[in-house]
């Protein structure tokens, strides 16, 4: 059995697949800032349901980041931890992978954004407002965010209603490409940050 662990999408998922990537089952539930009182129940419920242990688990996908510090921290720890004690195979994945077209935004605070523009282009942070004028000026129709739009949409409402959102994750195609037979036993996972935390 494989688990696909998404604590930074809104909602976050954990979904089984089996070893043909085959999705067998899939949970989801609103996790903003309950990572560390949430997560582990969550894997729990959903092993004990399957009547499976942790050590019947094969291999884990999660995604790494970015997203809120201290979200992305508890969720690696948690998935290193388990690790630890199972080894077994772990992959990580960006936010940015769960996409398959540009431009992606995950919304970073009320203030701004990570957004990158195409395959070749670095992960930025921008001002929303910043954001906006870019859209509007490369005449961008479509966007791929998977988070609370009102971040970015209270800026200026008329014109980001001209722009089409998708916010589904295709969860079944990122499991279909995921080639577990490269993965290295014992892995460890590390987060994905973007910006500096604002930690004093």
């Amino acid at each position: 059995m494989n688990v696909f662990v998404d604590t930074i999408s809104s909602p976050a998922h954990i979904i089984f697949f089996d070893e043909n990537k085959k999705i067998l089952d899939d949970y989801s539930w609103e996790i903003k800032w309950k990572e560390s009182s949430t997560l582990i129940p969550m894997i729990d419920r959903f092993l004990k349901k399957h009547n499976l242990a942790y050590e019947d688990l094969e291999n884990i996908v999660v995604v790494n980041g970015p997203g809120s510090f201290t979200g992305v921290r508890t969720t690696v720890l948690v998935v290193n931890t388990i690790n630890y004690i199972i080894k077994k195979n772990l992959v990580s994945l960006s936010y940015f992978d769960l996409f398959s077209d540009y431009p992606i935004i995950k919304s970073s605070s009320k203030r701004d954004c990570f957004i990158q523009f195409d395959h070749k282009s670095d992960i930025e942070i921008m001002k929303n407002d910043d954001i906006l004028d870019r859209l509007w000026e490369a005449r961008v129709k479509t966007i791929y965010w998977n988070a609370d739009l009102s971040v970015l949409w209270d800026v200026e409402e008329k014109r980001s209603s001209q722009v089409k959102i998708v916010d589904k994750v295709d969860y079944q195609s990122i499991i279909s490409e995921i080639d577990i037979n490269v993965w290295e036993k014992n892995k460890k996972i590390e987060p994905l940050y973007i910006k500096k935390p604002n930690i004093s």
